[in-house]
């Protein structure tokens, strides 16, 4: 059963306890070796902020979702890995529409476990880790060891983060979450490319399809040149999904408002972009939505930082 599948069950039968695309996941922060992470996310330290490893965005319109007929061909693409896909899995997705955005920032390359870690010995705040887990397989997906983790995954994505771990490491750095339509915008380009590079297969352009192999899982950020987007942006499809600032709503492109907009005021659900290690080709398109609950953690989700352009 494919994500889409689960995402429309789960919408209609979710309940408090259940989490549909968790692969290991905490319901709770934890109490941390490096002080109470209660009072330090609610006046994190401050780091002024800067454009350094950001790329500007420039101010302009750009197609935003899919059209029915995009969707139809979604379906065929889908229909390659499960026989199960039907067209109206992707209704979150449409209409598409024409979105002005004002100029802002982005983090070129994902937040790695490097700079994860400065933020957590800066602040105190919680380690990249599941402290809830209870059995050996969700175990398995902690990299990181209380402050520490291996060499080789330094320049890897930071994952097992919330999106609260993920906005408090954003304001950390003077920056913030991107919305949904800054980060499609970024992946996409004005014309609305179906993958970060346009189009054709993301051999040697991203990390998708693999099981999980510990330390030997994800790339390191930037690995993958000919998979940029238009605006030079590394990693928009595949090694993790991101956080984005955006709640999740299923009718959200059907909203009127095409100028600078932003998601719901409130939900159960945050968005995630961009397609995992884990996904097949047809999840890494720069318009597929997935959604997740704000306060679980995954070893296939991390984020990027934006910034307005002020």
């Amino acid at each position: 059963m494919t994500d889409r599948l689960l995402f429309f069950i789960a919408m209609c039968f979710f309940s408090a306890t259940s989490v549909v695309f968790a692969m290991h996941a905490g319901e709770e922060h934890k109490k941390e070796l490096l002080g109470n992470p209660q009072q330090v996310r609610a006046e994190p330290l401050f780091v002024q902020s800067d454009n350094s490893l950001m790329v500007r965005i420039p101010t302009g319109t750009f197609k935003m979702g899919s059209s029915f007929k995009e969707n139809k061909r979604h379906l065929k693409g889908c229909r390659k890995y499960d026989k199960s896909c039907e067209l109206w899995w992707f209704n979150d997705e449409y209409p598409d529409r024409l979105i002005f955005l004002d100029s802002y920032w982005l983090d070129i390359y994902e937040v790695t476990n490097e700079k994860y870690l400065e933020f957590v010995l800066a602040t105190g705040h919680r380690f990249a880790l599941d402290q809830t887990c209870d059995t050996d397989k969700c175990r398995d997906g902690n990299l990181w060891q209380g402050a520490s983790f291996p060499p080789r995954i330094k320049h890897q994505p930071v994952t097992q983060v919330s999106w609260h771990d993920a906005d408090a490491f954003c304001r950390w750095r003077g920056k913030r979450l991107p919305s949904e339509a800054e980060w499609e915008k970024a992946a996409r380009g004005p014309s609305g490319n179906s993958y970060p590079w346009g189009a054709g297969s993301p051999k040697n352009r991203a990390t998708y399809g693999r099981k999980w192999r510990g330390v030997f899982t994800m790339t390191d950020v930037g690995t993958y040149s000919q998979g940029t987007s238009i605006y030079d942006v590394h990693d928009m499809a595949g090694n993790v999904w991101e956080w984005v600032d955006d709640w999740y709503n299923l009718k959200y492109y059907n909203w009127r408002r095409k100028k600078n907009p932003r998601g719901p005021a409130e939900g159960d659900f945050k968005v995630v972009r961009g397609g995992s290690w884990v996904n097949y080709p047809d999840t890494l398109r720069s318009s597929f939505r997935r959604w997740s609950q704000p306060e679980v953690r995954f070893n296939d989700t991390g984020f990027r930082c934006a910034k307005d352009n002020n």
